[in-house]
């Protein structure tokens, strides 16, 4: 699979409805050169002890998304355009029950309809090897990813706490993303280069329901690299990133007091995802370990480790059943500690799920996670959260 047409089954995570809405008033037009997808998915979690308080709450997300082929229209070689965005609903799960730092949820955001990426993507070289994407875009689709971790609903398992932490309002992920470039260069057989530039504050921290794209030199940019090794062996993936902001940002300090100084935000991360089992036999094992670092003295946590452990069942195309039970650790900053008393010096998360495909268009996951020191808090009991979520697909549709 070449590297443009594995960005377009990536982006079918998310969309924006009027935007695909009115291309779609165009299809007739353009002779299966567009596709449109939707799906949607429900949350339902309940913090049964510890954390901040009993209760519950229902999350919900849709996404929508579609892409239009410049090359089957105007014979522009390997150039596709894209738009996707979603609308959420039920936030604060994690803010109102459990108190983690994590987000139990990763579809926990803030009420709104927001666009998550609209842009450009080119496959060139002559194959199509390499790859360039222009745009609102999010981060995570390219960098920082893992199949595995992909099972968990924790957000912990997605982007690593040590870098999703990091920026004035994040860098450019979910639910805020920000103008960008992205380069996907194949440097050797398996060996993949990837390189990005990013606005250094997505959106406006002040109007966190609305997609903003303000650009200001003062925002400055968070610039990420990353290097692969792609293989159909037992370790899959190995990634090595490191990224950073090229404006400073103030040392933590305790409220009221002096400021002693600024430094620029950096840090770096390495993965490994693999399959265990003999290459030539069924291998239902999957692995996946990713530890990260960051600059101590600008963030609540300097250091992530985390590690999971899938199981698919095997079944039928179109029925899979996947268990996972995943474990993540942070070390919470000494910079973090002395600025805020009550801290302990670590948070940790575990999580058993099941995931099972029931049928072409449901997808159901019970979920049990047992949060460890919650948000870093000494006063906060562990917490027990259990929950379902659901997947309802829409058929795609393609003109």
């Amino acid at each position: 699979m070449n590297w443009l047409m594995s960005k377009q089954l990536t982006l079918v995570a998310a969309g924006a409805c009027a935007a695909c809405a009115a291309v779609s008033a165009q299809a007739g037009d353009f002779a299966s050169s567009m596709s449109f997808e939707a799906g949607y998915t429900g949350d339902y979690f309940s913090n049964r002890r510890g954390g901040l308080e009993r209760g519950d709450r229902h999350l919900s997300n849709l996404d929508v998304a579609a892409t239009l082929d410049m090359e089957e229209l105007f014979d522009i070689r390997g150039l596709t355009l894209f738009v996707s965005g979603q609308s959420n609903a039920g936030g604060g799960l994690s803010d109102r029950f459990v108190g983690d730092s994590f987000a139990v949820s990763n579809i926990d955001a803030p009420s709104a309809a927001r666009l998550l990426e609209v842009g450009a993507a080119w496959g060139f070289g002559e194959d199509g090897e390499h790859g360039l994407r222009v745009g609102l875009l999010d981060l995570n689709a390219e960098f920082d990813a893992s199949d595995p971790r992909g099972l968990f609903i924790n957000s912990v398992f997605g982007i690593g706490q040590d870098f999703s932490q990091s920026g004035e309002n994040g860098p450019s992920i979910f639910p805020t993303t920000s103008l960008g470039m992205s380069v996907n260069l194949q440097v050797a057989s398996d060996w993949h280069w990837l390189v990005g530039a990013f606005d250094g504050v997505p959106g406006d921290p002040h109007k966190p329901k609305v997609t903003t794209v303000h650009l200001d030199r003062n925002d400055g940019l968070l610039l990420v690299s990353e290097l692969q090794h792609l293989s159909e062996g037992r370790v899959e993936k190995v990634a090595f990133g490191m990224w950073g902001y090229t404006q400073t940002t103030e040392h933590l300090v305790a409220e009221g007091a002096e400021s002693t100084g600024s430094t620029h935000n950096h840090g770096w991360y390495v993965s490994a995802d693999s399959r265990l089992g003999a290459l030539d036999e069924v291998r239902p094992w999957r692995t996946s370990l990713r530890i990260g670092h960051a600059e101590h003295s600008v963030n609540d946590c300097d250091w992530s480790v985390i590690g999971a452990l899938n199981y698919d069942v095997p079944r039928p195309p179109g029925r899979e059943q996947s268990f996972g039970i995943g474990a993540a650790w942070i070390k919470t900053s000494s910079a973090f500690r002395d600025s805020t008393e009550g801290l302990d010096d670590y948070e940790a998360a575990v999580e058993l799920t099941w995931r099972a495909t029931v049928t072409d268009w449901l997808t159901v996951q019970p979920d049990v996670q047992y949060i460890v020191n919650p948000g870093s808090q000494r006063s906060l009991r562990n917490a027990v959260v259990v929950g379902l979520r659901f997947e309802v697909a829409a058929p795609t549709f393609s003109w």
